[in-house]
C-alpha cells in the first residue's frame, strides 16, 4: 500500500534531474540523498530526456599546446574559467538543494 503522494516543486524536480546529469552519482545515490523514492526520479529523468531539445554547442576538449599564441592562451583559460564557474555553480546548487530537504525532513520528524 502506498503512503501519501508527496507533491515536489518544478524548481526541486529540476535540480534533481540537473544533479543525476551531471553523472557524478547515480539516480539512485541521489534519490537517496535528496529523500525522493528512486522510481520517481527515474521517471523524471526519462520524461526529461524524452523532452525536443536544441544540441547545446559543442566545446573543443583540445589539449593546451606548447607553442599556442598568446590570444588562444587567452581564449583557452577563458573557457575553463567559464567552465569552473559553471562547476561551482552546480555544485552550490547541490548544497542548497540538500540544505533544504534536511530543513524539511527535520521539520517533518521533529
Amino acid at each position: 500500500m502506498r503512503g501519501p503522494k508527496q507533491q515536489y516543486t518544478p524548481e526541486f524536480r529540476t535540480d534533481a534531474i540537473a544533479m543525476v546529469r551531471r553523472g557524478e552519482r547515480t539516480i539512485r545515490e541521489v534519490a537517496q540523498a535528496l529523500g525522493v523514492n528512486f522510481w520517481t526520479l527515474r521517471g523524471w529523468c526519462h520524461q526529461d530526456a524524452m523532452k525536443p531539445t536544441t544540441s547545446p554547442a559543442r566545446t573543443s576538449s583540445k589539449a593546451p599546446e606548447g607553442n599556442e599564441s598568446l590570444e588562444e592562451k587567452i581564449r583557452r583559460l577563458e573557457r575553463e574559467v567559464a567552465q569552473l564557474k559553471k562547476t561551482n555553480a552546480q555544485l552550490e546548487m547541490d548544497r542548497a538543494i540538500l540544505k533544504k530537504a534536511a530543513a524539511f525532513f527535520a521539520k517533518e520528524s521533529g
